[in-house]
């Protein structure tokens, strides 16, 4: 094993950047698309700028304007569907492939529909294409990270997988950037129906990562599962080109681990039920991948972002409010990304959560003991001076933010691309996609209703209460992977069903067993 451990960083760095940067590119038109938004659907309303004879529809409408600001995240949740029944018959590459196509329909029909549609028609073609688009997220956010995750080598996987999410914040960036300067007002640069080339510009990196699907070989795990044993043995060599008894070492690890699994099933006759990702023998890695997704949405990331903004304005610095946050968030990002295949994933997600509660619990008492007629309006505005309560709002809100993608952000998506036997690896990161967009629906839709039915204050107690919960289940399930092959954290997780009384999270990093 440490002879294959140390044969495995003998690849081709030219290889790895090219099997990374063509999947990565889905998360970054994914992130894209975020930070596009917000400006590019505020121009829509300006009837003077919107360019389209449908503006006063969203202006008259509040309903419809959130109808076609989600659309996308709806796309995102009915796309994740139809993944979880075909991501094991399609492959890797050709999700990506799918998912580059869906990014380029949705960009160039985004740039159509400000055509000479009348109302209803010009917002239903807006609706539908942006739909597709979110058809495209659920492809590549289920393939790019399943990809990374089986072509890249053991020591380079958490950092390449959680680089992925480095990309979605790069996306989100010059999203806005590019937003901004076609459609804001006060920019130099603003044309009239500049959202439709903010939201077009996106057609340059969905047809570069379709052309550059062309130029990566299909997952070697993936072909291995589907009997390709020539095509997987060429998968490999093209990461590692230098050493044909590396190539044949890797070969025979996944072959041994897949021809195990097979005769298991023969043995005891499987039935479909039992090869279900619902089966009690993969409730290990379902509940430690699939639990850290839903932990991501509910511990209140949407709120904190919502509360930041308007405290940036007052503080002068409306305009660059978005830039500020979601540099802030790279750099967080980037932490986590050099930092995670030496520190680990459950130390950072250790770190990550604490610096959420303690900002959490920060807020928290903040908007339960402060009187907010002398901090903010009824809407939950600024007040007209930035004081002192402010300024600790803000500095928690960073903290919570950079404890979110120090934690949540990357390692969430790295453990629900690593976690997973490949038997059912296609269909199980399919789910997680799924309840990430579907959990991240609900989010978005109940939580200004709760907001509104019993104030800030509570909201974010019960946000903190979540946040302990993410630290125990963390402690209690989730397992360190970092440095192990796919193969042996599978190995890992079999293991544990057949020995009940070993705690996922105990063997190889206790951190809080040494306190508790």
């Amino acid at each position: 094993q440490i002879a294959l451990k140390k044969a495995m960083d003998e690849y081709s760095r030219l290889s790895v950047f090219i099997l990374f940067i063509i999947p990565a590119l889905g998360g970054l038109l994914f992130g894209y698309e975020i930070g596009a938004t917000s400006a590019a659907v505020s121009q829509m309303k300006e009837a003077a700028n919107s360019g389209v004879s449908w503006s006063s529809s969203l202006v008259d409408s509040s309903f419809l304007e959130g109808v076609v600001t989600a659309a996308t995240t709806i796309g995102a949740f009915l796309g994740s569907i139809v993944v979880f029944n075909v991501a094991d018959a399609m492959g890797r590459k050709k999700e990506l492939q799918v998912g580059s196509v869906c990014y380029a329909v949705g960009a160039v029909g985004q740039f159509l529909s400000s055509s000479s549609f009348s109302a209803g028609t010009g917002v239903a073609v807006l609706i539908a294409v942006r739909v597709i688009y979110g058809v495209g997220i659920a492809f590549s956010m289920h393939g790019a990270p399943t990809y990374i995750a089986e072509m890249s080598p053991p020591s380079l996987r958490g950092l390449l997988v959680s680089l992925k999410e480095a990309f979605i914040v790069v996306g989100i960036l010059l999203g806005f950037l590019l937003s901004y300067l076609l459609c804001s007002d006060e920019s130099s640069y603003m044309v009239e129906g500049g959202w439709k080339w903010s939201y077009g510009s996106s057609i340059f990196f969905s047809a570069l990562m379709f052309l550059g699907t062309f130029k990566i070989p299909r997952s070697s795990r993936w072909l291995l599962l589907n009997q390709h044993e020539e095509e997987a043995i060429e998968s490999l060599r093209f990461v590692f080109p230098k050493s044909e008894e590396t190539v044949r070492e890797i070969f025979d690890n996944i072959k041994a681990q897949c021809d195990k699994q097979l005769e298991i099933e023969v043995a005891s006759g499987s039935t479909g039920e039992e090869k279900s990702i619902f089966h009690e023998k993969w409730r290990g890695p379902l509940l430690a991948g699939v639990g850290l997704i839903v932990l991501q949405q509910i511990t209140g990331q949407p709120s904190v972002l919502s509360y930041a903004s308007p405290i940036l304005e007052q503080a002068g610095l409306g305009d660059y409010s978005s830039v500020l946050i979601g540099a802030f968030k790279f750099v967080a990002t980037m932490l986590a990304v050099l930092y995670v295949d030496s520190f680990g994933r459950r130390k950072l997600l250790f770190v990550g959560n604490t610096l959420m509660l303690v900002a959490l619990i920060t807020l928290s008492c903040i908007y339960l003991f402060t009187d907010a007629a002398d901090n903010s309006d009824d809407d939950g505005n600024a007040s007209e001076d930035l004081g002192l309560t402010q300024v600790v709002t803000l500095i928690a809100m960073f903290i919570y933010i950079g404890g979110y993608q120090v934690g949540f952000g990357p390692i969430a998506w790295l453990m629900i691309s690593e976690c997973f036997p490949l038997e059912i690896r296609g269909q199980a990161v399919a789910f997680a996609v799924q309840m990430n967009f579907f959990w991240n629906l609900i989010v978005q839709i109940s939580i200004p209703v709760i907001n509104k039915s019993i104030g800030n204050g509570p909201l974010f107690s019960l946000f903190t209460v979540f946040c302990v919960y993410s630290i125990y289940f963390v402690n209690k399930y989730v397992p360190e992977t970092k440095g192990l092959s796919l193969e042996e954290i599978e190995k890992f997780f079999e293991k544990d069903r057949k020995e009940k009384d070993v705690d996922v999270g105990e063997p190889t990093a206790p951190l809080l067993h040494n306190i508790v």
